[in-house]
């Protein structure tokens, strides 16, 4: 049987001959870390018997989008694939006389359950340190960690001043079978933002800053090959309402501020609106908290549209992917985006949460992007 490898499965190998319990398998984007781990476990688990293997991550969604796609292609690789032994609804695969079984942290009912000889935690720094108490506490045998090292602080860091801990760092460097693309996309970050280039294609922490966003431009005008991906609308009263046109060419993002004002009512809006001219068929994604301003923007001939808000990280995450322009005259913005900062803790340290300051104009323009980009120019997708 000749199955592919890269450095990550070495690693793991070598662990194991220096008897380390817990492995710590740090790195960048497309390095590798999932798959040949997966690889290390089937190779392991077809060489003994009535063992069982748990995969955990921090929700079921996203263990199924990945892990579980990437565990069947590894079984198949193996020649051990078999459907009806893939339990779909209950979790497991049986492996022989092993079992493969995988849950989320939020099924407490799984995550407090029975022990396990292995334990491997996918994306570790999703979960908390209790998360990893409960797991550590009912594995018997060996564990695997992978994640990207997103996170200024996590426990998981801690892991490698354990004696029986094996830490490793692996970039798409180490991996020969990357597409050339992706290491183009991840190579691009350098010029966008120094942090994502650390974390996502040199597998480094990010350096701490207090700025969420250390890169961006202004721009006397939007580029006419640029082309409108949307306006975005973020509500106040005592905080300003916001209007932001976003515009994008390839990976550069242009932002262009329509409104940015204090103590608007619905009608002074409407009035605003109509004096700006917009075209009425253009979407204007709105924040999703008000939903009685979206029908009365409705009403009025307005394509206004509820955003289907994910994480605030998640869409500065999409933000920072860019090239990131401001028109000269949008001053308002200009400022936020040269005062958003990361909150953090009574010691001064950096936590993984903006300030709810100074993101009025941010947040409208991340309505765009969390609505439009994946459907019209796609993103990296970090595993």
């Amino acid at each position: 049987m000749n199955i592919k490898t890269t450095i990550v499965f070495d690693e793991i190998l070598t662990s194991d001959e220096l008897d380390k319990r817990i492995v710590v398998a740090v790195g960048g984007s497309r390095s590798g870390k999932t798959f040949n781990i997966l690889i290390y476990w089937i190779y392991r688990l077809l060489r003994e018997e009535n063992k069982t293997l748990s995969i955990v991550r921090k929700t079921l969604p996203s263990l199924k989008n990945s892990v579980l796609k990437d565990l069947e292609e590894v079984l198949e690789m193996f020649g051990v694939y078999n459907p009806t032994h893939w339990h779909k609804q209950e979790g497991y695969f049986q492996l022989g006389t092993n079992r493969i079984n995988w849950f989320s942290v939020d099924e407490p009912q799984k995550l407090r359950g029975s022990k396990r000889d292995y334990l491997y935690c996918n994306e570790a720094n999703e979960l908390n340190i209790e998360d990893w108490n409960q797991l550590i506490f009912r594995t018997t045998d060996k564990v695997i960690l992978d994640l990207n090292p997103s996170e200024l602080s996590c426990w998981v860091y801690d892991l490698e001043e354990r004696d029986d801990c094996y830490y490793f760092k692996t970039t798409w460097r180490d991996n020969p079978f990357v597409d050339k693309n992706i290491i183009k996309e991840l190579e691009s970050l350098k010029d966008k933002d120094e942090n994502l280039y650390r974390i996502y294609s040199l597998g480094e922490r990010g350096i701490p800053t207090t700025l969420v966003f250390n890169k961006f431009n202004t721009i006397d005008h939007i580029p006419p090959q640029a082309k409108l991906l949307g306006r975005g609308m973020d509500w106040g009263y005592n905080d300003p309402t916001t209007l932001v046109e976003v515009y994008i060419d390839g990976d550069t993002i242009y932002l262009k501020e329509l409104l940015y004002s204090r103590g608007l009512t619905m009608p002074d809006i409407l009035h605003k609106l109509n004096e700006l001219n917009i075209d009425r068929t253009d979407t204007i994604w709105c924040d999703s908290a008000n939903p009685q301003n979206i029908e009365e923007l409705r009403r009025n001939k307005f394509n206004a549209k509820p955003v289907n808000k994910r994480s605030i990280l998640h869409g500065i995450d999409l933000m920072r992917r860019h090239h990131i322009f401001i028109t000269n005259n949008s001053t308002n913005t200009i400022y936020e985006f040269g005062s958003y900062k990361w909150k953090t803790d009574k010691n001064g340290a950096l936590l993984d949460t903006p300030a709810d300051d100074f993101n009025h104009s941010i947040d409208a323009a991340r309505y765009v992007l969390e609505s439009e980009l994946n459907k019209r120019t796609g993103k990296i997708t970090i595993v």
